[in-house]
Order: C-alpha cells, then sequence, then structure tokens
C-alpha cells in the first residue's frame, strides 16, 4: 500500500461525477463507430486516480451487478471516500489506496478504465504505467477514457501556468503560494494594462479564468510539479505504442468538422487525407484545443469510419434544445434550436423542427428514434431524411443518444423516490447527483424534499415532514403574491400542496426521480 503522503492529502480534489466517463455513454460513441461494448449494468470498471470515489460511487448504485475499484495515492481522500461507500452499502465498489504503479495484474480485466485529470499530471514514467494498464488489462472490447491537457491551447495556458509556478516555489505554505501566484499574475496584467498586444490580450483572458477557478483547481493545475501536456499526435503515438488505438472523443461534437465552416471543413478534409489521426491534429490546431478526453480501443477491433443516417435507427435520443427567437433578416423558414450548455443548430425542415420540439416536450427523458418517426408520420424517405438529420444534430450536439433505457422517470408516483445517494448527499449539503449523472445544485425547500424521498412515504407525509420543518422555522415558504415568508400553521398547509407539486415537477425535469421498476 502506497504510504508516501501527497499534495492531494495536503489539499484534497473534490470528488465529483463526470458524466462523460459513464459506460453507458462510452458505449452510445462507441456504437457509432461499429464497436460494440459491454453494457454498462454488468461490467466491470477501474478508474485510476479516483480521489474520494464521487464518479464510481453513482455507477456502482445505479448498476449493482457490475464491480468498480478506484484507486488513489491519496489516502486521504480514499479514507473519505470510504465513509460514502459503507454509508450507502455498496458491496460492488472498493476503493483502492495504492500507486498507479504499484498495479498488477491480480487487479483483473476491466471493461472500461477511466483515467480523469491524471495522465498530464504525472511523470511520464507513470503515463506509460497508465497505458500499459490499459494495454494489459482492457476486455477485447472494452474502452479506456483518458483527459489530459494539450497543445496548442496549453502552449498559451503555459505562460500563466510557468509565471505562477514560478512565485509559488518561493512559498512552503500551500496557500501562501497560491495567493503569492495569483497576485503576480494580477501585477503583470495590471503592469501590462494599456498596451494591445496579443500577450496582454492573452493575460487579461487568462486571469478572468483564474477568478472563475476554485482555489484547489488552481493549485493542482498550476502549481503542481507535474503538468505536461502533449500534441494529439504525440498522444496516439504512445497509444499505438501500447496496443492501443484512438475510437474517438468522449464529445462527439469535437470529431466533426462540419461544425467549421463549409470553407475550413473543405481545408480539413484536403489536409486530412481521410486519416483520423491527422484529422483530429489540424482540428486541434484550429481550435487552439486545451484539453482533451480521448477514448481508446485494442488497435485488434476493426472500426467503421463511415458514418451513415443507419447508425441512429436504434438509438434513443434526447435534447433541452429550445427554439430561440429569430434575428432580424434571417430566412423565415430558418429556426434556430439552443441547448441550455449553448449547442446550436439552424433547421429548415418542419420534421426535423418537430421532432426537436418533441425531444424538448419530453426533455430529460429520451425518445426511441422509431417513436420520432411515428410522431412525425414521416414514410420511409422522410425516416432516412430525419435519420440523417439527427445524426447532424448530434454532430453538433445538440442531441444526446443512448442505447438503453434512463433509470429515471418524470412520472410523479403515489411514493416518489430518489436515490439513497441523492438523500445522502441532501442531509449533508445542496449539491446532489441525479440520476443522468450531473451535480446539479438544490434550494432549500428542493433539498429537504429529496431527504423525503425514500419510496415508503406518499405525498402527503411528505407534506407533513416538510410542514413540521417549517414549523420548526427550518424551511421557509413564500408566498407567490409578494414574496413575503409565511408564518401562520394553516396558510403553510394550505399552500404547501401547490408548492410540493411544482418542486417534485422541477425535480422530475432534472432527473432526480426514480423508476419504481429499476
Amino acid at each position: 500500500m502506497a504510504e508516501k503522503q501527497t499534495t492531494y492529502d495536503a489539499i484534497p480534489y473534490p470528488s465529483n461525477p463526470f458524466r462523460q466517463t459513464r459506460p453507458e455513454r462510452l458505449a452510445a460513441v462507441a456504437k457509432l463507430f461499429g464497436l460494440d461494448a459491454p453494457p454498462a449494468d454488468r461490467c466491470s470498471v477501474l478508474e485510476i486516480g479516483c480521489s474520494m470515489g464521487g464518479n464510481l460511487v453513482v455507477m456502482a448504485q445505479d448498476h449493482p451487478r457490475s464491480r468498480y475499484i478506484g484507486i488513489d495515492a491519496s489516502g486521504r481522500q480514499i479514507a473519505e471516500g470510504w465513509k460514502t461507500v459503507e454509508a450507502l452499502g455498496l458491496q460492488n465498489l472498493q476503493l483502492k489506496h495504492m500507486d498507479v504503479l504499484e498495479v498488477g495484474e491480480d487487479l483483473g480485466k476491466f471493461d472500461y478504465i477511466i483515467c480523469h485529470g491524471v495522465f498530464s499530471w504525472v511523470p511520464a514514467r507513470v503515463q506509460n504505467k497508465i497505458l500499459e494498464i490499459c494495454q494489459r488489462q482492457l476486455s477485447a472490447n472494452g474502452i479506456a477514457y483518458i483527459s489530459y491537457n494539450t497543445y496548442p491551447g496549453w502552449h498559451i495556458r503555459g505562460i500563466v501556468r510557468d509565471m505562477m509556478f514560478y512565485r509559488g516555489t518561493q512559498f512552503p505554505d500551500p496557500a501562501a503560494a497560491l495567493a503569492q501566484a495569483k497576485s503576480l499574475v494580477q501585477f503583470v496584467a495590471q503592469a501590462t494594462k494599456g498596451a494591445d498586444t496579443p500577450y496582454q490580450r492573452l493575460l487579461q483572458s487568462e486571469l478572468k479564468h483564474l477568478t472563475q477557478m476554485e482555489d484547489y483547481y488552481l493549485h493542482h493545475e498550476h502549481l503542481e510539479e507535474n503538468n505536461q501536456p502533449l500534441y494529439f499526435h504525440e498522444f496516439a503515438r504512445k497509444v499505438a505504442v501500447n496496443g492501443l488505438q484512438y475510437l474517438g472523443d468522449a464529445e462527439f461534437s469535437t470529431m466533426v468538422s462540419t461544425n467549421f465552416s463549409p470553407e475550413v471543413a473543405k481545408t480539413l478534409h484536403e489536409l486530412g487525407a481521410h486519416d483520423i489521426l491527422q484529422m483530429e491534429q489540424y482540428m486541434d490546431f484550429v481550435r487552439c484545443r486545451y484539453f482533451r478526453k480521448s477514448l481508446l480501443c485494442r488497435s485488434s477491433v476493426k472500426l467503421n469510419r463511415t458514418l451513415t443516417p443507419a447508425v441512429v435507427r436504434d438509438l434513443l435520443l434526447s435534447s433541452d434544445a429550445a427554439p430561440v427567437p429569430a434575428k432580424p433578416g434571417a430566412p423565415a423558414e430558418v429556426e434556430t434550436f439552443k441547448t441550455s450548455s449553448g449547442y446550436s443548430v439552424n433547421c429548415r425542415s418542419p420534421i426535423t423542427k418537430a421532432a426537436l420540439r418533441e425531444l424538448h416536450a419530453q426533455w430529460p427523458m429520451p425518445v426511441a428514434f422509431k417513436d420520432l418517426i411515428a410522431h412525425s408520420k414521416a414514410d420511409e424517405a422522410g425516416a432516412e431524411f430525419l435519420a440523417g438529420e439527427m445524426l447532424t444534430c448530434m454532430a453538433a450536439g445538440v442531441v444526446e443518444w443512448r442505447l438503453t433505457p434512463v433509470l429515471f422517470t418524470t412520472k410523479i408516483g403515489k411514493m416518489p423516490a430518489t436515490t439513497a445517494l441523492a438523500r445522502l448527499e441532501a442531509q449533508r449539503g445542496y449539491k446532489i447527483t441525479n440520476l443522468r449523472g450531473e451535480s446539479i445544485v438544490l434550494d432549500e425547500l428542493h433539498r429537504q424534499t429529496v431527504r423525503q424521498l425514500d419510496g415508503k412515504r406518499d405525498l402527503a407525509q411528505v407534506a407533513d415532514a416538510l410542514l413540521a420543518s417549517l414549523q420548526k422555522g427550518d424551511l421557509m415558504l413564500q408566498r407567490d403574491s409578494d414574496k413575503s415568508t409565511v408564518t401562520e400553521s394553516a396558510e403553510m398547509r394550505k399552500l404547501l400542496g401547490p408548492a410540493l407539486e411544482k418542486v417534485l415537477a422541477n425535480l422530475a425535469k432534472k432527473a432526480l426521480l426514480a423508476r419504481a421498476d429499476a
């Protein structure tokens, strides 16, 4: 067992779920390229650098028939993670205090290997060990996920990192080191203010980035000894030497050249010459990309790189994209749909617009493509056209897809339930993990409601528990008319019913209500 103290023991890195690493999402991307990965509900998963297990805990809860192992060199983080594992009674998750260099074949084979936020922050020998583990212990149709800082973007960000690292090394106390490092960046940005130069613009941009980041993130990103970005083509070579190949990116939209202007896309295709590795590198140059989330598989797997609308036929689709007001002078037939995360697509076809409206109406529930066809009353030619349109929307980041049904529901039953993890998190604070694998922040009324949703209480009992909290002053209820606080018990009881209906509807839209049969 690893005994050496790490900087993560001194400054723990909060453990969050990373939705893009969930096996069902990785399998959905792999399906586009002809790889049938093991099903998420019956698989084995290894996470390298699991912190407190926050990414694995939600997976282990959602898929009790799968096996999960997380390793981390920080004993403090592993000990914290075990508190949650034991509180939830998870039998299918093990968190191990272990240096990655100690991992051997005895750990077993894995269908999914996750390494998020580790690869760029470790020495070359550890990077090689991570790839060795993937080569040796990834199952035949398995997928490895590795994220890393990449060039050319990090040539820019690295200027500020070098500046902060130099200043930070002069102070032994981590808090003082970070404060001084941030002050230096502010000083240099201020000293060059007024000079409209590329350097000044870079500093101002990075200074804005720094102000948006938490201190723990900045410390581990900018003050750690190791931060080794690399070009995608360099990463691809490392992968190939280890008997692996690039499968795709966790964010499919970053792989598609059609998201650029037609002129840029044409030149990219000429430069790439039908070589996906070259194409990915050229797109990184154009985007000045900072960060990658690469998916790998065994080099023996034969992949299909020619995507056709047929791949959409068996998928479940979802989208929260809503129509936005047309810009002045825009063609009347063109309608723009935009997601809450900022992805957008312009639509001309009535059938496409109708499909996106239906997906928005059903959100967050997915809709089978065949049901979209039935909804639109399209013939076979229309179905083929819509499949192509949905593939375009997927490439634009507007439509999500999956292979299997979700574990949540938007129907409010007689005894609504959320997950044990959500209830535990609601006891601890306001950040809750939903059944889409996302962290969301709730207000006090929603948080206290989540705590009651164990599937054993009916709506009246949930309302009684909330009423007790209101009467004790642990919770406040406001009138819609003037936002004043309700103080009388009779009025509390009267208003609580409609308020609870709204709260449950909100929780359903946030994918926090569990299916009774899941």
